[in-house]
């Protein structure tokens, strides 16, 4: 009777371990995939670091073809796409004005899911992702696309500007700069028109320094017809030499 008691007590405290054990994981569990804590404005994560920045610059200091607002909508929406969730999206425009003050600048909150749904309700986390993170870019796009210019051209030192920020510096993870431009630098500190293209290098080398370290460049050249006599190949010749002098990783592409 007595061995009798002793092995129901053993089940029993064996299946109480059970049920605790279980519990502790599921609540772990919840803990480790409960999603992001947002902040209001930028839909960023506020209790963990940023999962990386995409910053396109759009260089409207030559005037594009018009059609070049139908691309220019798809390589916004293909790099918002690949923006990972609480990472930050950001398009800044280089024109007449030169501001330093982004067009759009909002984090993606992720689309919505069953973690998302019990800790802020889907119709929050739906609005935030298709109004104000991918619908909200959309209209950006919509308000610039129309063709600009400007009198100058000085592309490395409007990417210098972002390269410093907070937001787009060396602590920031899967930093990755889209630039939209025809490339073709132009500006007291070197314009690509005086036929030296030896020299970029050491104007990037200058301005961009050790901040450019682990950033992807993308480069979306953009033919326009207005090339002043300076070929693509001479423009990305320059370039070349100017991103493997500061070691970065770059791709090129034509648009236009």
């Amino acid at each position: 009777m007595r061995a009798e008691r002793a092995r129901k007590n053993r089940a029993y405290a064996t299946g109480t371990g059970v049920v605790i054990v279980s519990l502790l994981a599921l609540t772990l569990t919840v803990w480790a995939l409960r999603p992001a804590r947002l902040d209001a404005e930028t839909l960023c994560p506020i209790d963990r670091p940023l999962a990386g920045h995409t910053l396109v610059i759009l260089d409207r200091t030559d005037r594009w073809n018009a059609a070049m607002g139908d691309t220019l909508d798809q390589l916004i929406e293909t790099a918002q796409r690949e923006t990972p969730q609480g990472g930050k999206f950001s398009i800044v425009s280089l024109d007449a004005n030169q501001s330093t003050h982004p067009l759009f600048s909002v984090c993606n909150p992720g689309e919505p899911n069953v973690w998302s749904d019990i800790y802020r309700g889907r119709r929050y986390t739906a609005r935030d992702f298709d109004e104000r993170f991918r619908g909200a870019a959309e209209s950006v796009i919509a308000q610039i696309r129309d063709p600009a210019e400007a009198n100058s051209s000085p592309i490395v030192e409007y990417a210098h500007r972002w390269l410093g920020s907070d937001d787009f510096n060396e602590d920031v993870a899967n930093r990755r700069m889209i630039l939209v431009s025809d490339m073709r630098q132009n500006s007291p500190a070197y314009s690509i028109y005086r036929g030296d293209s030896a020299a970029l290098a050491n104007v990037v080398q200058a301005q961009f320094g050790p901040a450019a370290q682990g950033v992807a460049f993308d480069v979306y050249f953009v033919t326009h017809g207005r090339d002043h006599n300076v070929t693509e190949a001479q423009v990305r010749e320059a370039w070349d030499q100017a991103f493997r002098g500061v070691g970065a990783t770059y791709r090129w592409r034509q648009i236009g």
